[in-house]
């Protein structure tokens, strides 16, 4: 049969050998009368025959003086060494010694020892040599009433190998046999063991038997409840005869006691069934196992099955949020995240909006403990929580109030991704709800003075000089910005004054009180550099300090610490903020309108003294609109020009377009969140022509086996996941165009020896098969691949020497470990031996370059996460732009293309296509992303100068960052710049070297 013409190899010892004995030598301790001798030199040629040495003279001298041993240890020894010696002879005929073998192993089974009896059985499980089993059936038979439930186990077992390897016919009498155990066993295992072999081998008995036990199943125990299940969900996809009656017994075992059937359970029920009851119990079972076990990959796996089950059943998920949420309570950041994903966006309504926000406000308190604040991770789940915050309270007004209040306490937070946040959630309600403007507007302008972010104080800024309409509200906001920038005026010099003032104290006591200013680079939205300085206050001393110096000192607060260090984006807000609120409010006092204006003529000359200013700088140009508007205001005389466009510039401020724009700024931001309220995930619908034929699984042909797109059972995705199908797959002509536009050549065809590569991704591993052909016309011998790697690449397995005869070829393989998103670097030479050279001889390899593409994957972030990234990355690759392309949108297409990268603040979740290689961006896709970027089209339509954020991620968790400044010269030519970000800088390099490669030309893609 076939089955005994292929090789097994069922134990695996590495064994450092050195010198091999001789079988004289093994010979002579095997007929020793000590048996521990023979132990030793029995345990010795198992070790070396698993590590390749043959011994055949050996197993006569085996059969005669040890097989009579009743050691307990030679015994066990002997079963390893049938089980690893050669049956057969060269013909495929099975050995004469092999009957005296027999007779040892009948001896064996009948044995009065249950161990050495169910250890014989359970050899013979892994024995596939019919000749050998048949004289052994009756006594295998004779097993399954042994007084011992170990040897019943066994046998039960070994039946079930036989039946499974050589069919039913050779034991017509087995299935009998099993089902009459089955009813009278009391062992669970051999239970179970009988179930199974008639779940594979006899299905209409084990359907028969369980629905005679079908109240009884749920007390019996779980390793039983498994294979139930098991045989439920083969006989539910075949046939709905007794569907209900299985159902049942699935609802019963849901609730168990036991985690793995409770979950079985719960899959079963998902997979055989849509009814909204049956679902119920499945996401109660899915949701007991989330909250119930402690194991973080558990939680992460349920949740994954949750997550399938909302995108079909929605309704019947809403009601169980909150009890979802209870998983909270882990302090896995992935966990969380993955609760929130679940949770978030369509299951919440207003019937549990109130319930879901009150558990958040509660968990955002948590993270302001003691405790919690010394706990990893604390500041990202803060994080998190407050942008699901924003994400429920956005849509519901009465809900936001709640908790606005509390969030904006985090404003004056050292973290400005935190307070960033908060920010970005007042400027939504601000501009969706009128009600709400006064009070949060009145409570900014009390905590003004004391945010230390600059980003965040530009965008308290910029929210009172649009939406400030009460004069006493304007008057507040005035008082309390010029209160925070005082004493006047503002130079330079007053910061080396105090430097002065301050070498007069000890070092120690001035680096603890000086305040520390970071000065950061950072990326405004529309792709511009700008600089931010992020003030720190420094550490407070108990000393006492003179009167005079702690009045000074208490006067420096965040904001004018900011201004002198050169703050130019702020300096700008402050000035054009304060400008708008004079222009509203006409009854402002002279001595505060002057004072403003004094504020801003001191910022002018800030930013034109400073360094990196100038009077053409924007932050400059921007304040002397400001002083003009002043002066326009106060009636001054100005030339017809200057006043024309101070009016222009204050038309342009008393007018609603900033508000028009955030307006479009805010329903982008809504339809790409991360939490969409009250939008569906789609699922995507499977769409059959109405010329397609018809698949009918019972009437469909299994010779070549189903394919893998068609609908597969549990043994047949099992198949397909060992590689089944690949055969069929290999001779579709697509897989083998692909696979030969990546052949690529090592040798030249005029070499004595021709290797080809053809290098394979498989997650972190690389698989390259070299075709290796030997183009003389004698015999080379010895040839052999020699490999070599550069870069993060390690090569695991090399391949074997061979030998090829003229005009011969052979397939070898390597096996390469990657260890980071790198572009690695493969090269080597192929060395061989000719019968009339007394030398080897030797060729030089090509150079084979691992694809980057091939390790990173598309995906999404959001603006926010995106800059704070950038400005905590180190690396950076910076690569000018030269190319042939004359087209903005055809150049970033081709490079988001060749980069796998998608434009930052978008999410594409709707292009995902499951026929489509995973992570993999086609053409339409790029095409995709720049039509619904209306802004970045409209820039690359009407101007010549494009600014873009692009974003990947790679197979290993890498975050890469690209900031593409591209301007068209009126020649027609594209110049600029990519700049390149990343934690690493293997995936900084990398891209930064894909990118020159690329940017040259459009080459022809097949998407």
């Amino acid at each position: 049969m076939s089955v005994e013409t292929e090789k097994y190899c069922t134990v695996l010892i590495h064994y450092e050998k050195g010198v091999p004995p001789t079988s004289e030598e093994l010979a002579k301790k095997l007929e020793s009368k000590k048996e521990s001798v023979q132990a030793e030199a029995l345990e010795e040629l198992i070790l070396l025959m698993i590590n390749g040495e043959s011994y055949p003279k050996l197993l006569m001298t085996i059969i005669r003086f040890v097989v009579t041993s009743r050691d307990h240890r030679v015994k066990k020894l002997l079963q390893i060494y049938w089980e690893i010696v050669e049956k057969t002879k060269d013909n495929g005929d099975l050995k004469e010694e092999m009957i005296l073998v027999c007779n040892a192993l009948r001896n064996d089974l009948m044995h009065a020892n249950e161990y050495v009896c169910g250890s014989t059985l359970r050899l013979l499980c892994k024995m596939k040599y019919y000749r050998i089993l048949e004289p052994l059936k009756e006594a295998m038979l004779r097993n399954l009433g042994h007084r011992h439930s170990y040897v019943r186990r066994n046998a039960v077992m070994c039946v079930f190998s036989i039946v499974k390897s050589f069919g039913v016919e050779v034991l017509p009498e087995a299935p009998e046999d099993i089902e009459q155990l089955l009813l009278v066993e009391g062992d669970l295992s051999t239970k179970r063991n009988a179930f199974l072999m008639l779940v594979n081998c006899d299905q209409e008995r084990a359907i028969k038997y369980v629905l005679s036990l079908q109240d009884q199943v749920s007390s019996m125990g779980d390793i039983f409840q498994l294979a139930v299940l098991e045989l439920v969900r083969k006989v539910c996809r075949s046939t709905s005869v007794n569907k209900g009656r299985f159902l049942r017994i699935v609802f019963d075992l849901a609730s168990s006691s036991s985690t793995a059937v409770s979950y079985e359970c719960a899959s079963s029920l998902v997979s055989l069934s849509s009814s909204p009851v049956a679902i119920h119990q499945a996401a109660q079972a899915y949701v007991q196992l989330l909250t119930e076990q402690s194991d973080n990959n558990v939680k992460l796996i349920v949740l994954d099955r949750l997550r399938d089950v909302q995108k079909h059943h929605k309704q019947v998920m809403e009601g169980m949020v909150m009890d979802i949420f209870r998983a909270l309570s882990c302090p896995s950041l992935d966990v969380r995240k993955k609760v929130m994903d679940i949770c978030l966006g369509s299951l919440v309504t207003p019937r549990n909006i109130k319930d879901v926000v009150a558990l958040l406000k509660k968990e955002v308190i948590k993270t302001l403990g003691y405790e919690a604040s010394n706990t990893e991770g604390n500041l990202e789940y803060r994080r998190l929580l407050i942008r699901a915050l924003h994400a429920c309270t956005g849509q519901y007004p009465d809900q936001a109030q709640s908790v606005m209040f509390l969030l904006m306490d985090f404003l004056t937070e050292s973290d400005q991704t935190t307070a960033t946040e908060v920010v970005m959630f007042l400027r939504e309600l601000i501009a969706n709800y009128t009600d709400m403007r006064l009070p949060i507007l009145q409570r900014l302008a009390e905590c003004i003075g004391d945010v230390s972010q600059s980003r965040v104080l530009r965008g308290c800024l910029w929210l009172f000089g649009e939406y400030c309409e009460d004069e006493a509200l304007i008057e507040n906001v005035i008082q309390g910005v010029l209160s925070a920038v005082r004493p006047l005026p503002l130079v330079l010099e007053e910061a080396s004054k105090d430097k002065k003032d301050s070498g007069n104290s000890e070092k120690k006591q001035q680096e603890k009180k000086a305040p520390k200013i970071t000065t950061k680079t950072v990326v405004l939205a529309d792709g511009t550099y700008g600089t931010q300085n992020v003030y720190e206050g420094g550490e407070g001393e108990e000393e006492e300090v003179p009167e005079e110096k702690a009045k000074t000192e208490s006067k420096k607060t965040a904001l004018r610490t900011l201004l002198l260090g050169g703050d130019f984006l702020l300096s700008a807000m402050v000035g054009v903020s304060m400008t708008k609120l004079c222009m509203k409010l006409k009854k402002l006092p002279t001595g505060i309108r002057n004072e403003v204006l004094l504020v801003i003529a001191n910022l002018f000359k800030l930013v034109k003294q400073h360094a990196c200013g100038g009077e053409k700088c924007d932050s400059a140009v921007r304040l002397s609109q400001c002083i003009r508007a002043f002066a326009v205001l106060g009636n001054s005389q100005l030339p017809d020009t200057q006043r024309a466009a101070a009016q222009l510039v204050q038309g342009d401020w008393t007018s609603n377009y900033g508000r028009d724009q955030l307006a479009k700024v805010l329903e982008l931001a809504a339809q790409n969140s991360e939490w969409a309220l009250g939008q569906e995930e789609e699922v995507q619908e499977k769409s059959v022509g109405p010329d397609e034929c018809v698949m009918f699984r019972q009437l469909r042909e299994r010779k070549g086996g189903i394919g893998p797109t068609g609908a597969m059972d549990d043994d047949e995705d099992f198949s397909a996941a060992r590689g089944a199908f690949l055969a069929q797959a290999a001779a579709d002509g697509a897989l083998f165009a692909e696979r030969l536009a990546k052949v690529q050549q090592m040798t030249g065809l005029a070499d004595p020896v021709y290797v080809e590569a053809f290098l394979q991704v498989h997650s972190f591993d690389l698989m390259l098969e070299l075709l290796v052909v030997n183009r003389t016309s004698e015999t080379l011998q010895n040839v052999l691949v020699e490999l070599s790697t550069q870069g993060d690449l390690k090569i695991v397995d090399r391949p074997s020497a061979v030998t090829l005869a003229a005009g011969q070829q052979m397939t070898l393989h390597a096996s390469i470990k990657v260890a980071s998103t790198e572009t690695g670097i493969i090269f080597g030479y192929v060395t061989f031996e000719k019968k009339s050279a007394a030398d080897k001889e030797c060729s030089v390899l090509n150079e084979l370059h691992v694809d980057i593409l091939d390790y990173i994957e598309r995906s999404w972030i959001n603006e926010l996460a995106f800059r704070t990234m950038w400005s905590e990355f180190e690396w950076e690759n910076k690569v000018n732009i030269n190319t042939s392309i004359t087209e903005v949108g055809t150049f970033l297409e081709h490079i988001m293309r060749n980069t796998n990268m998608s434009i930052v603040g978008r999410s594409y979740k709707k292009s995902d296509n499951k026929t489509q290689k995973k992570g993999k961006l086609s053409a339409d896709d790029v095409q995709e992303m720049l039509r619904d970027a209306v802004g970045i089209k409209k820039l690359i339509d009407t101007s010549s100068f494009v600014a873009v954020n692009l974003y990947a991620k790679s197979i290993f968790g890498e975050d890469a960052l690209a900031n593409i400044s591209i301007e068209k010269l009126p020649d027609g030519k594209l110049t600029g710049s990519c700049r390149i970000r990343s934690r690493t800088q293997g995936i900084a390099l990398s891209l930064g070297d894909r990118i020159t490669i690329v940017q040259r030309g459009v080459q022809v893609f097949k998407s």
